[in-house]
């Protein structure tokens, strides 16, 4: 064992010693106009003076004047300084070089130079084997594509990357990076930041983040827990990409996007902003909350769309498919709908139908106008149909061409039927709040028609242009007579608002780009009803 243990010693005694032996280092050479050697505390010390050329291994250094320390092997060098190593070239007003390690500290407007890469500083600490730099109090790179500034900064030459702390800030041709810590590969220019970072964009857009990878070659950005801000909107997400040449952003995870103006916010799984365009979209578990003054508007949709415009009148948010609605008073459902901004009026596409308290409205189109405060009015476009429930569960009904119903504190207080108005109306004895009984049933045909609501009851209807009415006792009732064409109860569908915030929709598989969004015509209501759905035409042409 002990003869072991004396082999092994033996054996790292060699190898250290074989260590020092390839560790010799090679005096400082030189040359200068003129020399002379002087002594200090008794140490020798050659002062050289004009036209100084020194150099060690690969390395030749140029100056003024120096000072060489023969017994350390240091060059202490003035002037205009120059090292020139390979392909790497520095320049400075002042050296100090050891030969022992070969490391130069250089000072005073230092410039590095390797390829495209130049850096500047006052100090500039530089090992000339392993080609790594660091300065301090403030320094500069730049490239063919970028601009780096920091108070803290390591430069390695073989490696091909670079180190900056304090005060980072990246300029590229199209925006500025702002950040406390930065790594650059100086290739293929990828910045990586972590922590705060920002971006200002050429445009003024401002990007926040918690660490990102930007390819500036490309211009190409990913970022993690990411914010972008445009004159708009705000756009955030756990994960966002930002392509600067086609001004894309891309965001995955907890989106949100929410507009600047309109009190709207979006939310979803998925989504992307195509400034260029001005096209956003989000999808998977897609929800728009628009704010009232004392409630929230919710619209749920598989995707849904915001549109931007330097003209108000084609800002719009459109939702497809699957669209379910919840406000405290009102819910709804439909395939498709369109937000338009300046007017806040809100369309309903494709089968659309809604609750009010105990009334149920339809129509083959729904527009409503939603003011700051509360919900104005609702008008059922073609094919409107209406359905209060009574107390006895029956069912009063009123259909025709169009309705415009109109609310106040969320509540309907009155509805204008015009066109082919047919109503059912039943007549209840409620004397006895414990025994109301049915009397019978009102049947009316009549074009024009007028509902008054009162206590979220229905009041009285009003009749105009030749209005036929026939009374049906309660013994006359049957199944045929007490339903007008086209009535279903669909209470069981009315949406609840856990739904709209719980429910998962399936993410689609269709590109996360289109290949085109066509914005849908606008409906004039004042003009008519337009027949067929507009929007979801325009949708399925180049929306999906």
């Amino acid at each position: 064992m002990w003869k072991l243990l004396q082999t092994i010693l033996v054996l790292i005694s060699l190898s250290c010693t074989s260590g020092l032996l390839a560790q010799k280092v090679d005096r400082i050479k030189y040359k200068a106009d003129d020399l002379f050697e002087f002594r200090k505390d008794g140490e020798k010390i050659r002062r050289l003076i004009g036209n100084v050329v020194f150099a060690q291994e690969t390395s030749t250094m140029y100056c003024d004047s120096s000072y060489y320390y023969v017994k350390d092997n240091i060059m202490e060098a003035f002037g205009k300084v120059r090292i020139v190593d390979d392909s790497v070239t520095i320049t400075s007003r002042k050296l100090i070089y050891n030969g022992q390690d070969r490391t130069a500290k250089l000072r005073e407007n230092v410039v590095y130079v390797k390829g495209d890469q130049r850096l500047t500083t006052n100090f500039l600490d530089y090992n000339m084997d392993t080609e790594v730099g660091n300065y301090f109090n403030g320094g500069k790179l730049k490239d063919s594509v970028n601009v780096l500034t920091s108070e803290t900064g390591y430069y390695y030459g073989i490696q091909k990357y670079a180190l900056f702390w304090d005060g980072v800030v990246l300029t590229a041709p199209d925006y500025v990076l702002k950040s406390d810590t930065l790594r650059y590969n100086t290739v293929p220019k990828i910045a990586i930041t972590e922590g705060k970072t920002t971006i200002i964009t050429e445009d003024e857009s401002i990007l926040h983040a918690k660490g990102g990878t930007f390819r500036t070659k490309i211009e190409q950005s990913e970022f993690v827990d990411g914010t972008v801000e445009t004159k708009d909107y705000y756009m955030e997400g756990d994960e966002l990409l930002f392509d600067d040449l086609k001004k894309y952003y891309d965001a995955k995870g907890n989106v949100k996007l929410t507009s600047k103006e309109d009190d709207v916010v979006i939310t979803g799984d998925k989504g992307f902003a195509d400034k260029a365009n001005g096209i956003s979209k989000v999808y998977g578990n897609a929800l728009m909350r628009r704010f009232l003054e004392k409630d929230t508007l919710y619209l749920a949709a598989d995707t849904l769309v915001s549109i931007e415009s330097d003209y108000d009148s084609a800002k719009r948010i459109l939702a497809y498919h699957n669209v379910r609605i919840w406000k405290r008073n009102l819910q709804g459902l439909a395939d498709s709908a369109a937000y338009f901004l300046q007017d806040s009026m809100l369309y309903f596409y494709k089968d659309p139908i809604f609750w009010n308290l105990k009334n149920q409205l339809e129509g083959d189109t729904i527009a409503m106008e939603v003011t700051e405060k509360e919900i104005k009015n609702m008008s059922l476009l073609q094919n409107a149909f209406l359905a209060t429930e009574d107390t006895l569960q029956n069912y009063n009904q009123i259909k025709g061409r169009t309705m415009l119903a109109s609310f106040k504190r969320s509540e309907i207080k009155r509805i204008d039927v015009n066109g082919n108005g047919e109503s059912i109306y039943y007549v209840l004895d409620e004397d006895d709040p414990n025994n109301i009984i049915t009397l019978g049933m009102n049947r009316i045909l009549c074009s024009d028609m007028t509902i008054r609501f009162q206590n979220e009851e229905l009041k009285n209807i009003s009749f105009y242009v030749k209005p036929e009415a026939r009374f049906i006792p309660p013994h006359e009732l049957t199944d045929g007579v007490q339903k007008l064409g086209g009535f279903e109860w669909r209470g069981a569908e009315r949406p609840k608002l856990e739904d709209l915030l719980s429910d998962h929709i399936t993410l689609q598989t269709e590109e996360e780009k289109p290949k085109q969004i066509i914005p849908p015509k606008r409906l004039n209501i004042e003009g008519g009803p337009k027949k067929g759905n507009d929007l979801l035409k325009s949708l399925k042409e180049g929306g999906e």
